[in-house]
């Protein structure tokens, strides 16, 4: 409220009698226990929210009362919170640029003309600011919504509520429980030119469902829908409709479920779909059942499922925590904190009617600005590696209007005020230490820096034993962490097609010594020769089928801790040759493999400074390690599946290779040693962190953006 009551420029306006316009409806609504009212412009579309002060003296304007009786008689209602005449000024100026009031005065047409004027170009700047989102207005669709109304009603109600939740719970049930086959070879199924065009397709249909559900969801509760066009976001077709009439629903559950409805619309068919994935062949219908549930699961979740993002979820959000108008009060309140204790305004408004909703708002703002620069970073990148030119453009616009424009407007209002005029000294010293702070944090003080890679015990080739004959693994004579001695028996395989091989081998050289006999006996020297030569051949054979039953049963190499690598129940189940059965380690003889990508490569390998290792059994103990071999040249085969992404590491395997674990990405391996280290599982997951010299956080950024842009665009 201002100072004083009166106002210098009052007898301008105090004999305008205004009136609300025709096509403009008042809502009562409630947010946070504070009674509100909704200004809905049928003309438009638009909703405008005012408190009850304001609403006073809205609802006092009739045509018929001069603004200077409005005030006194709205003065006699609210007593000492009656508005001052430059507030009452305020408002009438808000209202009538809206153009939701009129004056018992002919209009200024050239008013009319200039303001025309300066919606189509806010209109047209608001395309060239958005690229990526640009609407095309089609038709209106309320007839056809009346005509079938009765859809609303049938989709809309509790018995249709209990069927959705029992085939969400069924699908999510069986996503869990299909998550392998779902995931195998993922990007090369997606990413395939034919599996695109498939998507290319799918995508604006089940958006048209989507949209139909909100659409229907605002007739349910008696609203209207005037608007239905199309979306290009990023250059893709995709169908909206304007369901901005739920904001003069009164509940605010009715408001979440218009919001909601698109994502609700979109789960079902992502049931659906997972129904038709499950009971169908391989087969075209499969891989459309695939698409379907991976447009509508993945984009809902990315994006109408995020509240950071104004989707759906914004808006149910929003009314959930009866915050109207959410994302542009929460910037608004982190100016108000700004001017406030930086610049000493303190007669600035703020956004926020109680410290609650101030906490709400400030946590949204710094949240969403953080995900709006992930998000659109990388939207830019996708589009920039596939249309250079056109990606570049957009990468400067969203720059603009993310930071420049931000910052140009910050700089305008500090230079421009007039409320600053007094306070010059005071901005600018808060300006520089801002900066200042700011310049030191990114490119003065050193930051700790270290690179966290993920490892696995591993053994010498000298400490692996391997089965030396194919059979059927009978007894395993030690557990793991037994000691044993060198020569003695681990593992007892049996083949009794090998005992049937030996005899057969054995009866083959008594005969072939047998006939030798007779040959040389009968002075048949030739035919003695050649026999002979044969007898070798079958004692050589003879010699290796011995071998490999000599081979069933598995010796230790040497003395050490016995460690088993097969599964416990392996006995009775067949063992390839060359199988790994298990370790015969001594303490300190074993090293921990860690596997570390091409981007950290050079800090590790040029600033090392130490390096720590935490076991992942004992991950609170923290122990030294030493880097003691690592292996030139880079490689994509992992030491391990523990260090793949499906097994709980960093590294996405390549799809199409099930023989072994190789990365998407090319790796680098070390080996650790740990001193007085207790034999230790082979194979156990190990973490390692590598630590360098510290570095401010500015130049490690720096090589982060160019690192990315070197490998996207190879610029």
């Amino acid at each position: 409220m201002s100072v004083s009551l009166f106002s210098e420029s009052w007898y301008r306006v105090a004999d305008l009698k205004p009136k609300l316009r025709s096509h403009v409806e008042i809502n009562r609504h409630v947010y946070r226990g504070d009674v509100w009212y909704v200004i809905q412009d049928d003309a438009t579309g638009r909703f405008h929210r005012f408190n009850k002060e304001a609403y006073c003296l809205i609802g006092l304007m009739n045509g018929g009362r001069t603004l200077d009786d409005i005030w006194h008689s709205a003065g006699e209602q609210l007593g000492d919170d009656m508005p001052s005449q430059d507030e009452v000024v305020k408002l009438l100026s808000q209202l009538h640029r809206v153009n939701v009031i009129q004056f018992d005065r002919i209009p200024d047409v050239d008013e009319l003309n200039e303001r025309r004027d300066k919606e189509r170009k806010i209109k047209f700047w608001s395309v060239i600011k958005s690229p990526l989102a640009v609407k095309l207005p089609l038709l209106d669709p309320e007839t056809f919504l009346n005509r079938t109304a009765w859809i609303s009603n049938w989709i809309y109600n509790p018995v249709m509520a209990i069927v959705w939740l029992v085939c969400i719970a069924w699908t999510l049930t069986q996503v869990a429980y299909q998550w392998p086959e779902l995931t195998e070879n993922l990007s090369d199924r997606v990413l395939a030119t034919e599996n695109l065009f498939l998507i290319w397709l799918i995508y604006p249909i089940v958006k048209l469902v989507h949209e139909f559900g909100h659409a229907y969801a605002v007739k349910r509760w008696g609203g209207e829908v005037h608007e239905i066009g199309l979306m290009f976001l990023i250059f893709m077709p995709v169908p909206y409709v304007d369901a901005s009439a739920s904001a003069s629903f009164r509940s605010k559950y009715q408001r979440m479920m218009v919001a909601a409805a698109g994502i609700i619309v979109e789960a079902f068919i992502a049931a659906i779909a997972m129904w038709v994935w499950v009971n169908t062949e391989p087969g075209m219908t499969r891989s459309v059942a695939f698409n379907t549930l991976l447009i509508a699961g993945v984009s809902t979740l990315l994006f109408n499922g995020n509240p950071l993002l104004r989707f759906d979820a914004y808006y149910v959000l929003s009314d959930a925590l009866e915050i109207p108008n959410l994302g542009a009060r929460s910037n608004r309140q982190v100016s108000y904190l700004c001017k406030r204790y930086l610049l000493g305004l303190t007669d600035e408004p703020s956004s926020a009617y109680d410290p609650a909703e101030s906490r709400w708002l400030i946590v949204y703002s710094v949240c969403s600005f953080i995900y709006r620069i992930f998000i659109t970073f990388s939207i830019i990148m996708f589009v920039v590696s596939k249309l250079f030119i056109i990606g570049i453009i957009l990468a400067i616009l969203s720059i603009y209007n993310m930071f420049g424009k931000p910052i140009i407007n910050i700089a305008r209002y500090l230079v421009m005020d007039r409320t600053l005029r007094q306070k010059r000294a005071r901005v600018w010293t808060v300006c520089s230490t801002v900066m200042l702070c700011f310049g030191a944090i990114l490119f003065v003080i050193p930051m700790p820096k270290m690179t966290v890679a993920h490892g696995v015990f591993w053994a010498p080739e000298k400490s692996q034993v391997h089965a030396l004959s194919t059979g059927f693994l009978r007894q395993i004579n030690f557990v793991s962490g037994q000691h044993v001695t060198e020569g003695v028996i681990l593992f007892v395989s049996e083949d009794d097609e090998l005992d049937s091989e030996i005899k057969k081998a054995t009866a083959h050289v008594e005969e072939m010594l047998a006939r030798h006999d007779i040959v040389v006996a009968e002075n048949r020297l030739n035919e003695a020769a050649m026999i002979l030569e044969e007898i070798n051949h079958a004692r050589a054979r003879l010699n290796r089928v011995l071998e490999q039953k000599e081979g069933l049963s598995v010796v230790s190499p040497k003395e050490g801790i016995f460690q088993l690598a097969l599964p416990v129940d392996s006995e009775g189940k067949l063992i390839q040759r060359g199988t790994l059965l298990g370790y015969v380690l001594d303490p300190g003889e074993y090293r921990v493999r860690v596997a570390v990508s091409q981007d950290n490569i050079e800090a590790i390998r040029n600033d090392l400074s130490s390096v720590k290792v935490r076991i992942a059994e004992d991950i609170y103990n923290e122990r030294s390690a030493l880097v003691v071999d690592q292996v030139p040249s880079a490689q994509k085969v992992l030491p391990s599946p523990a260090l793949s992404v499906r097994g709980g590491g960093q590294f996405a395997l390549e799809p199409g290779n099930n023989e072994q674990p190789e990365s998407f990405e090319t790796v680098f391996i070390f080996d650790l040693a740990l001193e007085n280290l207790p034999i230790q599982k082979i194979g156990e997951r190990v973490y390692a962190r590598f630590e360098h010299s510290p570095e401010p956080v500015g130049f490690r950024l720096y090589r982060d953006i160019r690192r990315v842009l070197l490998r996207k665009l190879e610029f």
